[in-house]
């Protein structure tokens, strides 16, 4: 049955604190060090978060090519917002099979190839007035020049309209010299 409680071992504790007498001014005397921080965490999050966002506008382009070259050679279909929503469908699949295939972990990297995926979708016609030459060899020229022919440079398309976010300046004939005033000249 139950006997009287064992006594503590009073002499192991009495040593244990003899022993932090003795290291106290030992650890007190030690300078303090500052903890740098890791370089390779902050160097990979923003690569990781750049190659998120490009994973997500990829997956956008690669089922675009397979949407033209299953659909018989076009990507127009009858309604904008259908093709449009096909596209942001088979972009999210796209990058979700990025995101199991490579295991990201971390909900701003699925947050980032989301916004990939949505930037390509409203802004891949951007990259054909660009480059038209590489969209027609991955696609085809008539596709590209009714690309480049009903879209705007520089713009959002969604739902079928292109709304212009930037418009360049015309080039000047002759540069604008600016004038630069003098201290004591009028």
């Amino acid at each position: 049955m139950s006997g009287p409680a064992a006594a503590p071992n009073q002499g192991f504790h009495n040593r244990l604190n003899r022993v932090a007498e003795v290291r106290a001014p030992i650890e007190a005397a030690k300078p303090e060090v500052p903890v740098l921080p890791d370089w390779k965490a902050h160097f990979r999050q923003p690569i990781a978060l750049l190659a998120a966002v490009l994973a997500g506008a990829m997956a956008v382009a690669v089922t675009r090519y397979l949407r033209f070259y299953m659909t018989g050679g076009t990507l127009m279909g009858d309604d904008a917002d259908t093709a449009m929503l096909i596209d942001a469908a088979m972009g999210a699949t796209g990058a979700f099979l990025l995101v199991t295939m490579f295991q990201i972990n971390g909900a701003y990297l699925k947050i980032a190839q989301i916004l990939g995926a949505v930037a390509m979708v409203v802004g891949m016609h951007n990259a054909v007035h660009a480059a038209p030459w590489a969209f027609n060899l991955a696609f085809s020229t008539e596709w590209t020049r009714n690309v480049v022919t009903t879209t705007e440079p520089n713009s959002i398309l969604f739902r079928g309209t292109s709304y212009v976010v930037y418009t360049p300046r015309e080039a000047t004939a002759e540069p604008v010299v600016p004038v630069v005033r003098r201290a004591g000249k009028a």
